[in-house]
């Protein structure tokens, strides 16, 4: 190998590279080494940080996020190298050191959400990294928001129950369509399938967000929801009204038609064509939740009808009367 080859020992990038393995080896600040390159990717990350901590996220990007990382991607090539000798390693790592810095802060900065949990056609529990349980209803997601270590944020997609550990120091936040629950401790029941999002407080303390930043506080007991991008104010409710899917029943008080057939759609993932229903009286009654099939039949006869399979998963009201 001819001596062209060769760096020398006082090179800036070799000299470069050397400090930043220093400083990685003793866990120490790269703002340390008082080079100007180092210093202005540092300023960048800063701003970068700040952009990113600025996105609120949405359920449309955070799905697109999530259908691209799940994407298949084409197998790389891997080929083997002799090892180099050190001097040169020294050289790679000048560049490689300072690309990775940009690099896994795109990968470490905690901004891809990931899919905790998704119930399918039964309910399921999961227990979160920080002890809170979550009880998914049926064709349910639940996804983090964030990798960021104690970051407790996530997006729920239809309804779930949370049993929240208690951590004054990292809110526990859920994103459920229209609006945001921010909690302490405490346990309650959100929802964001048909026209509205909705909370129910079962006990502790949450703050409930709107769409214009407007947000209520809810006590045990009380429930609030998102309709048309209007926050209702907080009222006392009976707590199977929202609890009752946990049990595989549907409890309706007063409830219209149309919001029963939408729950029973979530439920089970089914579509129901309810234009013969828009002016029945509300309900007031119960249903098991024990198949789309049986349900249906038991709220026919409540309507004085029946509803008819059009095809897979998809049912018409017909009505008798």
């Amino acid at each position: 190998m001819s001596s062209s080859t060769i760096l020398p020992e006082n090179d800036r990038d070799l000299l470069l590279a050397q400090k930043l393995g220093d400083s990685i080896d003793a866990g120490t600040d790269f703002s340390a080494i008082g080079d100007d390159l180092i210093d202005l990717l540092a300023a960048y990350k800063d701003q970068e940080t700040a952009q990113i901590h600025s996105i609120q996220p949405n359920s449309d990007s955070i799905w697109a996020a999530i259908s691209k990382q799940t994407q298949s991607k084409a197998q790389a090539s891997i080929h083997v190298l002799t090892k180099p000798a050190a001097y040169i390693q020294w050289a790679a790592a000048a560049v490689l050191v300072i690309a990775a810095f940009i690099g896994l802060f795109y990968y470490t900065s905690g901004n891809q959400p990931t899919i905790v949990a998704h119930s399918g056609s039964e309910k399921i529990s999961v227990i979160l990294e920080d002890g809170t349980k979550v009880t998914l209803r049926p064709n349910s997601s639940l996804i983090k928001l964030t990798s960021a270590e104690n970051d407790r944020s996530y997006s729920l997609e239809g309804e779930a129950f949370f049993d929240v550990v208690s951590d004054s120091d990292h809110p526990f936040s859920v994103d459920a369509g229209a609006g945001t629950i921010t909690v302490l401790g405490t346990r309650f029941n959100a929802s964001n399938w048909g026209s509205a999002t909705q909370v129910y407080l079962e006990e502790g303390r949450v703050r409930f967000t709107g769409p214009d930043s407007q947000s209520v506080e809810l006590s045990p007991g009380e429930a609030s929801s998102i309709q048309d991008g209007k926050l209702a104010p907080p009222e006392k409710v009976t707590e199977e009204r929202f609890t009752d899917w946990l049990n595989n029943v549907i409890i309706f008080d007063n409830d219209s038609p149309a919001s029963v057939v939408a729950e029973i759609g979530q439920h089970f993932n089914i579509h129901i064509n309810i234009q013969n229903l828009e002016d029945r009286s509300p309900l007031n009654g119960s249903l098991q939740l024990s198949s789309p099939e049986q349900t249906l039949e038991d709220l026919g006869v409540v309507l004085g009808g029946t509803f008819r399979m059009e095809s897979e998963n998809s049912y018409t009201f017909i009505s008798m009367e």
